[in-house]
């Protein structure tokens, strides 16, 4: 197993290449161990703090991990290791709000699944946006103890039965790296959370899953 520790520059300042090497540490752990892997990626949540300066701009994405039910998590993770349409999010600092941003060979896909939502908008030849989102700060769900960017899309445009029940937490590790927890709303009342993924701005180099 890979050791998770961080790792300073010559100034005793975290690079962000040490803090994404992390995140793939836990990463790759959960590969083997998905509850331990899980766990890691939460203490590297618990070691970030609220974004400052709030996110303006188009960042890239990438999921790190999934834990969603027996059968279901291997199920979807075997299908994002094949395809993965969601690219990341857009912010709107001034509005404290933003949309997720997809690839354009998803969205017939996409209008199949939630035909009555008007929200899709286009965003370049290769990419659209949809499910918008508001954002503020507040003590995470699990973590009260934390202070997170809130990224919720309870709003009444989004699909109220899917999209309305998904709240995703930020936190910043590195000047250009943020990592993100996603939990779900399940429809016998109880919150869960069920995603790990990282966002960066698009200036920074970020390698390879491997």
């Amino acid at each position: 197993m890979d050791e998770i520790a961080f790792v300073n520059d010559m100034d005793g300042v975290r690079t962000i290449e040490s803090a994404l090497a992390q995140m793939r540490s836990a990463q790759r752990l959960y590969e083997h161990d998905r509850t331990k892997g899980m766990a890691e990626l939460n203490k590297l949540f618990r070691d970030g703090t609220a974004p400052e300066p709030s996110l303006d701009g188009s960042y890239v994405g990438e999921l790190l991990a999934l834990d969603i039910a027996p059968g279901f998590t291997a199920f979807f993770q075997w299908l994002t290791n094949l395809w993965m349409p969601w690219l990341g999010k857009s912010f709107h600092a001034a509005h404290q709000s933003g949309d997720n941003i997809f690839a354009r060979d998803s969205y017939l896909l996409a209008r199949f699944f939630n035909p009555f939502y008007r929200g899709f908008i286009a965003d370049g030849p290769g990419s659209y946006q949809g499910f918008a989102f508001r954002t503020y700060l507040a003590p995470g769900l699990a973590d009260t103890n934390r202070r997170v960017l809130k990224i919720d899309y309870d709003l009444a445009d989004n699909p109220s039965l899917t999209i309305r029940r998904i709240l995703d937490e930020l936190v910043q590790v590195d000047r250009n790296l943020y990592l993100g927890k996603a939990h779900a709303h399940w429809w016998w009342g109880g919150w869960q959370t069920v995603a790990y993924f990282m966002l960066t701005d698009k200036s920074s180099s970020i390698p390879a899953k491997y």
